[in-house]
């Protein structure tokens, strides 16, 4: 009995480290990889407090609360280098072999300098990828009959072009506009804006009545602006609050992933969600460490 004892109690610890071991570590790679000693520190990009893409990475990677900046919404370090929007966060990770950064998947296109990692094992374009976003257009009140077209649209017809670098969220059924005129004013994400431009100029095709104008801001500003008439329709990259979503009414028009871009000469494939989490909130500094 005390054998058999002694070798149960044995094994339960064997079995809390191994645990313990497998929960508490940085998602180190098996292997070091060759050429992270050369790089130094990590360069830290994100985007403005504001930003969709910044809310809703901060909330898939887990470090939202507790920041330690008041002016700040997550606990994103104090010295990371702020990017007002995707073409901002591309140029400064184009520009060192050391940055990070993050963007909307459908940014990727035409940025040759930069790599998308797969996080967790798992490539940007795959089903289970853990980095995943809806994308928003909002409203505040009734929408008017060109609106209401337009909105339709991007549900229907307008889902073949979400298809081609987003996921869609409806089926691609058969459009026939009502032809309404008038103009349309959108403003909000910046994440969003590229893939709202395709829909407005194919959509303007079909009603040559319609005038959509877009404007590039920031979810958040994008959101306030719906709220408050400024605009007709927000873009937002970014789930709603509570009190947005009492505010306004909304639609998903499309799903995005975040990818996590570096330089492509960083020999880094693959990078886990604990990392980039210690990378984000100033826990890991050197790109060596993921090597120890």
């Amino acid at each position: 009995m005390k054998r058999r004892s002694r070798w149960a109690a044995a094994l339960a610890v064997c079995t809390v480290l191994g645990l313990a071991g497998c929960g508490s570590g940085t998602a180190q790679n098996s292997e070091p990889v060759e050429g992270l000693d050369q790089l130094g520190d990590i360069r830290v990009i994100a985007r403005e407090d504001g930003s969709g893409t910044r809310a809703a990475f901060a909330q898939l990677v887990d470090f939202e609360g507790d920041a330690a900046d008041a002016q700040q919404s997550d606990q994103t370090r104090k010295d990371a280098q702020i990017a007002q929007d995707t073409e901002e966060v591309i140029q400064a990770v184009e520009d060192d072999a050391a940055a990070i950064g993050y963007i909307s998947r459908g940014s990727m296109s035409g940025a040759s300098k930069v790599k998308a990692l797969t996080v967790n094992g798992t490539s940007v374009d795959a089903k289970s990828y853990p980095l995943r976003r809806s994308f928003y257009l909002t409203y505040c009140g009734g929408l008017n009959e060109l609106e209401e077209d337009f909105l339709t649209y991007i549900r229907s017809a307008g889902q073949d072009i979400v298809g081609k670098s987003y996921t869609q969220v409806a089926k691609t059924n058969t459009f026939l506009s009502n032809q309404a005129e008038g103009t349309i004013s959108i403003a909000g994400s910046t994440s969003v804006a590229p893939l709202m431009r395709e829909l407005a100029e194919a959509y303007e095709q079909i009603n040559p009545h319609a005038d959509i104008t877009i404007t590039e801001t920031d979810s958040t500003d994008g959101l306030t602006q719906a709220m408050s008439g400024q605009c007709d329709l927000g873009m937002s990259s970014r789930d709603l609050k509570d009190y947005e979503q009492e505010l306004l009414d909304y639609q998903v028009i499309a799903q995005d992933e975040i990818a996590v871009i570096v330089n492509a000469e960083n020999p880094l494939q693959d990078i886990g969600l604990d990392t980039l989490r210690q990378i984000y909130t100033g826990k890991i500094n050197v790109w060596n460490e993921l090597n120890s």
